[in-house]
């Protein structure tokens, strides 16, 4: 079977749960960067691979595709071990929902609106918007909130295993907690510092994501 590609800058925190769903698997793949900070997901070669310029995009088996959720899905079925939803209804049934409400709800206050202003627009010259990140403060403490609530007590979001959904938040609490504003939100959720320190064990974050 030929190796996958993924497309799309390492930096990128949906590329990073590609990665690290392939790297859980042991399938050995090939990144082809999109250099970000360049613009290089809008251009003409890679909107060919993705309509609207995100990332990644992603090709196996001569097939190209986008949409991380769809990406991982795929993955998951077609290199069934080990696997990455849980056996139950009700298990997967919440695996997906934290997915959802990263994309849904996580993403947005976490990295759009704290982590971009707060560090990659300083990094690049300019000048942090301290109203939009304050203002997405209290979105950011209900998403910790929220899935503090939904981890409870358990080693993983789908349970003893590490499922999609630990590998959809990872990337987005790691640049989350480059911040002042993270760091304080995730001290105040316990049981989420915890279960990155035990997602930063891992052997596919360590890969990956090596200064997580």
């Amino acid at each position: 079977m030929s190796q996958p590609i993924v497309y799309g800058d390492a930096i990128s925190t949906y590329v990073r749960t590609v990665r690290l769903a392939l790297e859980e698997k042991g399938v050995s793949h090939t990144l082809a960067a999109v250099d970000l900070v360049k613009g290089q997901h809008k251009e003409k070669d890679h909107l060919a691979r993705h309509p609207w310029g995100k990332m990644p995009a992603f090709e196996h088996a001569g097939i190209v595709f986008y949409e991380a959720s769809a990406i991982l899905r795929y993955i998951d079925e077609v290199f069934p071990e080990p696997a990455l939803m849980p056996s139950t209804p009700v298990e997967r049934a919440r695996v997906n929902q934290v997915m959802s409400i990263v994309d849904s709800y996580g993403y947005p206050a976490s990295i759009t609106n704290i982590f971009i202003p707060r560090v990659l627009v300083p990094a690049l010259g300019g000048q942090t918007d301290e109203a939009q990140v304050d203002a997405a403060k209290p979105q950011a403490a209900l998403f910790l909130k929220e899935i503090g609530r939904l981890l409870d007590g358990a080693n993983y979001f789908g349970g003893t295993n590490v499922s999609l959904a630990d590998l959809h938040v990872l990337p987005v609490l790691t640049y989350l907690q480059a911040t002042p504003e993270g760091q304080a939100l995730i001290a105040a959720t316990p049981n989420i510092a915890a279960w990155m320190g035990r997602m930063s064990e891992r052997s596919s974050v360590q890969a990956v994501m090596p200064a997580a």
